[in-house]
């Protein structure tokens, strides 16, 4: 976790799958606010990342292998590299974002004596956990929590979500070294955006919503909510994100009439000042460790509604 200043300063490697390529990626951005703060407090950090285009990124890892498959070989060169890495480099403190593959195998697959060990789970590697073998997930959960120094979950459900699919001694090995923690949030300040996007939609209502377009997030939900609340003017739905539903997704909303306007993977910038603008940000995921686009919401004082 970031410290503050006057803490001893170490040589800190951040192993991720998702980080932002430039300032307008929206990538991992969490990820990047937590190694700007520990630079801030002094520390020395290294971040061991994928490169671009590969197996990880956007819309996720999963869906970018199924649509090619020969991506797999590209993600375990990151993960033999990343873990070769580790062990050459002998940092003093590893903060492994995903249990899976930051912290196993990359990190676990180093000699890590002595080495303060992280792991920071934020929910699509809780999901991968569970869907695996209860041999297999119980063998690397307890791998993991033997040698983690602390295993962070951004939320209380997402520590509860894996505890509960474990067995009684595997569920206390995790709560024993378990702390509950939200990522940082950085908020660029988007008031010039808002306002340019109110003015251009004058009193029409306008609601967001965010994420990868894939089943879990239940953006069809959405669009059913949106096209079937009252309106006095033709409201304005604006999607940002992208993934393998996005053609069936428009069809949707062409079917119901709506001015539906998907954006795609959006610079951040541009996704807060959509937020920001929004009478409504919905939201239907149900398989998020704390939502980023729900804080970032709250942040810019924008009604949230849950479906």
């Amino acid at each position: 976790m970031p410290e503050t200043r006057g803490a001893s300063r170490s040589t800190i490697w951040v192993i991720t799958t998702s980080y932002p390529v430039d300032e307008g990626d929206p990538s991992g951005h969490f990820v990047q606010a937590e190694v700007r703060e520990l630079e801030l407090a002094g520390h020395s950090v290294t971040v061991l990342k994928p490169r671009a285009g590969g197996a990880f990124g956007w819309p996720g890892a999963a869906t970018r292998l199924r649509g090619r498959p020969w991506r797999a070989i590209d993600a375990a060169g990151f993960v033999a590299t990343a873990a070769m890495r580790v062990r050459l480099g002998k940092p003093s403190r590893i903060i492994a974002h995903w249990a899976l593959p930051g912290a196993f195998p990359i990190a676990l697959g180093a000699d890590l004596e002595g080495v303060d060990l992280e792991v920071v789970s934020h929910g699509g590697d809780v999901r991968l956990l569970r869907a695996l073998p209860a041999r297999i997930r119980s063998s690397i959960v307890r791998r993991i929590a033997e040698r983690a120094s602390r295993w962070r979950f951004v939320s209380d459900a997402l520590l509860e979500e894996l505890t509960s699919s474990l067995a009684h001694d595997d569920a206390q090995r995790v709560k024993a070294v378990a702390i509950v923690q939200p990522s940082p949030l950085t908020m660029p300040n988007v008031e010039e955006g808002v306002r340019a996007r109110r003015t251009a939609l004058g009193s029409r209502r306008l609601y967001v919503t965010a994420g990868r377009l894939v089943p879990s997030k239940r953006v069809d939900k959405v669009i059913d909510y949106v096209a079937t609340e009252r309106h006095d003017q033709a409201p304005v739905l604006v999607v940002l994100g992208d993934g393998p539903q996005r053609e069936c997704l428009q069809e949707q909303a062409q079917r119901w009439g709506i001015d539906a306007r998907f954006l795609g993977k959006t610079p951040r910038t541009e996704a807060l000042s959509w937020i920001g603008a929004a009478d409504e940000v919905v939201h239907a995921s149900r398989a998020e460790g704390l939502s980023t686009v729900l804080r970032e919401a709250e942040h810019l004082g924008v009604k949230i509604t849950l479906l």
